[in-house]
């Protein structure tokens, strides 16, 4: 979110992925109505700032800030185990991005084929 009430899609290299990390791609991303609505509406009293502050935010409070906590995807590169598997996840909304695999909850189901 660049402002009250705007927001951007932007480029972002995501970087190699690191030992012990995935790389997930987005399925789905929620968005909440009450603390995202907050933060879009550049709402969020500065008392709050480092409370409401989610896992893996770029940028701070009011603005510019990358935020989000929940996103469900499809490991694609990672331990072979994971890889093919739909997981949730507290991230941003992004597209793509690697996260330690601690921070993924698989969910259930079979391995997605590739």
């Amino acid at each position: 979110m660049s402002g009250p009430g705007r927001a951007e899609i932007r480029t972002q290299a995501i970087g190699d992925l690191a030992a012990g990390q995935v790389s997930v791609r987005a399925l789905q991303s929620g968005i909440s109505r009450g603390t995202e609505a907050l933060v879009f509406g550049g709402k969020v009293p500065e008392s709050e700032w480092a409370r409401m502050r989610c896992p893996y935010q770029e940028g701070d409070f009011p603005f510019p800030v990358k935020y989000g906590y929940a996103t469900v995807g499809r490991i694609e590169d990672g331990p072979e185990e994971l890889r093919g598997r739909t997981v949730f996840t507290l991230y941003p909304h992004q597209n793509l991005f690697n996260i330690p695999a601690g921070a993924v909850s698989v969910t259930a189901g079979k391995r997605a084929s590739r």
